[in-house]
């Protein structure tokens, strides 16, 4: 007789490896994409520019994926994919303006504050506190960006609070978008949804870049391969792979294994421009790893398996 319990718990635990993996790219994306940004701030670019210029790179970018791949009867938009786009202006914006603001590991750590908001949300939705892995885990994660960001070290004197009160927002907006993008998960394949989010989004940036003139900074020789590099790698690609890793893994655990992106952010900036890292970020970086694992480890509860 076949076991059809293990059959039914080797697909989920397959699915729910492939969401993991599917994060861990979206990591790698955006924390090169945050790099590449800083990049381009330091240039002179304006933040908002950068946000609305990028945003349309990844429509276009989506409707032609969507074209060889999105499924041919196109269904009506649902009022969340409309507010979900709404709320990713105003995170992309908010995030690159902090950016500009904040040395780029504050404004990292301020982003990432939001698997808290998350984990509360889902904790008061379900009326269910979390499981004490899932609690053990955040801590770990949260105490692992804290460390990497080097905010500890950072003198209180010279903080931009305004720079602060931009980045708190980012975490708010990107706490409302990932629980958004799970309610909205189940209602077509990623790249539909994706599509439609951005749609609305770009309008949005379009009307904004037409009361400012033509964007020349964007188009000098320098510029324009690293927007273009940002408008796929850093909006594209990770929030394509991070909606359909939603798909695959509760929302908490998708933005728990997403705060190792301040760890291979601090990496690549050790790569590219000599910053070192310190024995706490390499300690933060160790605990935010041993969240993930934790999480990854996990079965999935005998009643969602046998459901």
């Amino acid at each position: 007789m076949l076991d059809l319990s293990t059959d039914t718990t080797t697909k989920r635990f397959s699915s729910s490896s492939l969401g993991l993996v599917a994060i861990l790219f979206t990591v790698l994306f955006w924390a090169i994409a945050a790099n590449v940004a800083y990049d381009l701030f330091t240039a002179g670019v304006n933040p908002l520019e950068l946000a609305g210029a990028s945003a349309m790179i990844a429509t276009f970018g989506l409707a032609i994926l969507h074209s060889f791949f999105g499924r041919g009867q196109t269904q009506k938009m649902h009022w969340k994919q409309f507010v979900l786009g709404l709320v990713l202006v105003c995170l992309i914006g908010a995030d690159y303006i902090a950016i500009q603001q904040l040395p780029v590991a504050i404004a990292i750590v301020l982003l990432f504050t939001a698997p808290i908001l998350v984990v509360l949300w889902t904790s008061f939705a379900s009326r269910h506190a979390p499981s004490r892995l899932v609690a053990i885990a955040l801590i770990l994660s949260m105490t692992g960006v804290v460390l990497v960001s080097k905010l500890l070290e950072s003198n209180l004197d010279q903080v931009n609070w305004f720079g602060i009160g931009v980045g708190l927002t980012t975490a708010i907006f990107f706490a409302a978008y990932i629980v958004l993008s799970e309610q909205l998960s189940g209602s077509g394949a990623a790249i539909d949804i994706l599509l439609k989010t951005y749609a609305v989004a770009s309008l949005f940036w379009l009307a904004y870049l037409f009361t400012q003139g033509l964007p020349l900074m964007l188009l000098t020789p320098d510029n324009f391969p690293k927007v273009l590099f940002v408008g796929i790698a850093g909006n594209l690609m990770p929030y394509l792979l991070f909606l359909w890793s939603i798909q695959r893994v509760q929302a908490e655990r998708a933005a728990i294994v997403a705060t190792l992106e301040p760890f291979v952010a601090a990496i690549l900036a050790w790569t590219w421009f000599s910053q070192t890292l310190t024995i706490l970020q390499i300690i933060g970086g160790v605990l935010i790893i041993v969240a993930v694992t934790t999480l990854q480890l996990k079965s999935a509860p005998p009643d969602q398996i046998h459901s």
